[in-house]
């Protein structure tokens, strides 16, 4: 159900009006109307900080190492300077990561070369001689290159040959002349080399592809990468005990959140007679009011209070049930209501635990949803409990519906071979069963939206204007009843038939012309009766759903049975190897599809039937956090 609300109109002089909003905050109660209010560089300026600290501290949060593992120091920075650090620190840690990772492909590179100096090839260079490096694959790599051309191989790795060649095409000639062998690369200086760097470009067999000279050695690379593990860890190491600190960033953070609150609320009053006094609107609970009332009058604040008109853009605030209230959270995924109509929640409650427990379908997959809620609800937050509950619930369904049809970790308990269950399998539904009855809840979920919907319309608009929904309810119930009693020809059906026809084509818009109303309530038929098709052969999705799960259990036991092989030990390591992958699969699929499928028969076919109108807002007093 919707609380009902009070609404509040505030006369305040221009000075008290700070001090005001400071009471009405630390009272959290009133939701101050904040329509055709202009948003000022303040309160950006104020929104971009909140989100700074925030995600700093989701940062930190994440990144924080437990106490006992960090350093205690003195700490004396305040929450900007925190925020400014860690900030500097994640740009500086991700220039690291960011070398490291150069430095490691750099590495690797020139892994195959080995250890070198590279101020002797730019000795060598500057010299006369140039090295120039190349690779090819030892398929291609030819003996005949080491006579033919002046290389060194260096390496053999990974299916490569690594060699450098002295580039000149005189090599050979030169070293002929002067009947010498071939001298070793790093002795080639002096004039010899200079005749070597005169003479032409020597050009390698298209097998050998050239690289890139290295710049560095693996040994020069590993000692980057050694002292960029050590800045990262000392970068760590300072943010864990930045983290041990997060509470100063929180509460700047709430401090600023609050500022805004009241920034807000400032901005949405109206200044009156020359700006000297303020006018205010605020929503608060009727369960609250007298508190609020108590506390104006002991400050002597002028106010008028009125409870709120049925059209009225009053806030929403559910109250429901212990068990209404587990569903909230899916009323708050489609629209709140608005003002004056039911809330549908209590409605559709019942009727999702069932949809989820119908396409779940496994007794043993919904009895594990509800030891493993039962298992973490007394460890769990505040804010988790809740789910935790309506997990409970949502598996409770599965096991009802896995039960009825037999259905336990894929195991089809009717066609299975225990002597236990001999005198039981009659009593699980078949397939063909299921099937009409998905549809049969749909018809029953479809009629009791329509009843919702008669009254609904009849607090929103009065009871006139649910006339044509109750001929509507009148003639799908008494076609139901009669296809199964007395035929859809009987006396009593066909009077009921008229009466609804009467009530469905003059009577669904009150005070207009006949005419109108009988054109209007043809092009309604229409759209209902197509629109009734599609929405009962929706709820099949219930069935197949349900169906597709048993049965895709049903192939990984199979496979786990029958794929094992025939060795002891490895044979029932692989069947739990099967049975845990394949079954938690299946799992995730069908609780996925579980929570969808539902969703989508609540907010289509349920709320359509029901009439909600929704656009509601949620009531968001202004409180002090």
């Amino acid at each position: 159900m919707i609380v009902p609300m009070t609404k509040y109109s505030f006369l305040l002089y221009h000075r008290d009006f700070d001090a005001f909003l400071s009471k009405i905050q630390e009272l959290g109660v009133v939701d101050i109307e904040k329509e055709n209010r202009i948003v000022d560089d303040e309160e950006r300026e104020l929104l971009a900080q909140i989100n700074r600290y925030g995600a700093v501290v989701k940062w930190l949060t994440a990144i924080g190492q437990p106490v006992a593992d960090v350093t205690q120091a003195p700490f004396s920075l305040s929450a900007p300077q925190m925020a400014d650090r860690a900030e500097a620190i994640a740009h500086e840690r991700e220039q690291a990561d960011a070398a490291i990772k150069k430095a490691q492909k750099e590495q690797a590179d020139v892994a195959p070369w080995g250890a070198f100096d590279p101020g002797m090839l730019e000795r060598l260079s500057r010299n006369g001689v140039r090295l120039r490096f190349f690779s090819a694959s030892e398929r291609a790599f030819a003996d005949e290159w080491l006579q033919q051309y002046p290389i060194e191989v260096i390496s053999q790795t990974g299916g490569n040959v690594y060699f450098v060649l002295v580039d000149t095409a005189q090599r050979f000639a030169l070293a002929g002349e002067r009947g010498a062998e071939r001298p070793a690369v790093d002795v080639l200086t002096g004039s010899y080399a200079q005749e070597i760097a005169a003479a032409d470009t020597m050009s390698m067999p298209s097998e050998a592809v050239e690289m890139r000279q290295p710049q560095h050695s693996a040994a020069m690379l590993a000692a980057e990468v050694q002292r960029g593990h050590e800045r990262v860890a000392a970068l760590d190491a300072e943010l864990a005990q930045l983290a041990q600190h997060i509470d100063v960033l929180k509460a700047e953070q709430t401090r600023l959140i609050n500022q805004l609150s009241l920034k807000e609320a400032a901005s949405s009053g109206q200044k009156q007679a020359g700006d000297m006094l303020v006018t205010l609107q605020g929503w608060v609970p009727q369960p609250q009011a007298d508190a609020l009332n108590s506390a104006l009058e002991a400050d002597g604040v002028i106010y008028i209070a009125e409870a709120a008109q049925k059209d009225a853009p009053a806030p929403i605030l559910f109250k429901n049930g212990r068990f209404a209230r587990l569903f909230e959270p899916i009323t708050r995924l489609y629209s709140f209501p608005i003002y004056g109509e039911l809330d549908l929640t209590p409605f559709f409650a019942p009727f999702y635990m069932m949809f989820f427990g119908f396409c779940l379908g496994d007794a043993g997959y919904g009895l594990l949803f509800v030891l493993l809620a039962l298992a973490l609800r007394p460890k769990a937050s505040a804010a988790l409990k809740p789910i935790l509950s309506l997990a409970i619930f949502l598996g409770l369904g599965a096991v009802v519906f896995g039960s009825l049809t037999g259905t336990l970790f894929g195991i089809n308990l009717a066609e299975s071979e225990w002597h236990a269950l001999q005198n039981y399998r009659q009593l699980f539904l078949s397939q063909e069963f299921m099937f009409k009855f998905s549809m049969m809840l749909g018809v029953v979920q479809i009629i009791f939206g329509m009843c919702v919907k008669v009254v609904n319309l009849t607090i929103v608009l009065g009871w006139k204007h649910a006339i044509s929904t109750m001929g509507w309810i009148l003639l799908l119930v008494s076609t139901i009843v009669a296809y199964a009693i007395d035929g859809l020809m009987a006396p009593w059906h066909m009077a009921l038939m008229g009466i609804s026809a009467v009530a469905i084509l003059f009577l669904n818009s009150p005070g207009r012309n006949p005419l109108m109303n009988l054109g209007l309530g043809l092009w309604g038929s229409y759209n209902m009766v197509t629109g009734l098709l599609g929405d009962v052969l929706s709820y099949i999705r219930l069935f197949a759903l349900g169906l597709s799960g048993g049965m895709l259990g049903g192939v990984f036991n199979s496979l786990a049975f029958g794929m094992s092989p025939d060795i002891p030990v490895v044979k029932q390591l692989v069947v739990v190897l099967i049975l845990v992958v394949g079954h938690g699969i299946n799992i995730f699929m069908s609780a996925l599809g579980s929570l969808v499928h539902p969703v989508r028969l609540t907010f289509v076919e349920f709320y359509k039937n029901a009439g909600f109108i929704g656009g509601g807002k949620e009531y968001q007093p202004l409180r002090r956090k």
